[in-house]
């Protein structure tokens, strides 16, 4: 198992090095998923993080909007609410 993290870490690395020099035909062939953690990731190292144009919190609440009357909704506003306690 540790060889196989080492060569996944490795690899990761080599594709980092591509992409930092500019060769984005390293990402043909992945799923699409993964081509953008290897986009996030090179936008974290060089310190060009956008924020999220979505609001996170109007999208959760439009989806519980949608949702009928269950234990799920019940369960997602009490999870909200316990998250909203720990950040405040």
């Amino acid at each position: 198992m540790n060889n196989l993290m080492t060569a996944t870490l490795s690899a990761k690395q080599d594709i980092l090095e591509e992409l930092r020099q500019g060769n984005t035909a390293i990402l043909k062939g992945l799923p699409p998923v993964k081509a953008m953690q290897y986009g996030l990731a090179l936008q974290n190292e060089v310190g060009h993080a956008n924020e999220s144009p979505i609001d996170n919190e109007a999208v959760v609440t439009a989806m519980l909007e949608r949702m009928d009357d269950s234990e799920a909704k019940e369960r997602l506003i009490k999870q909200m609410e316990e998250n909203k306690k720990v950040a405040d």
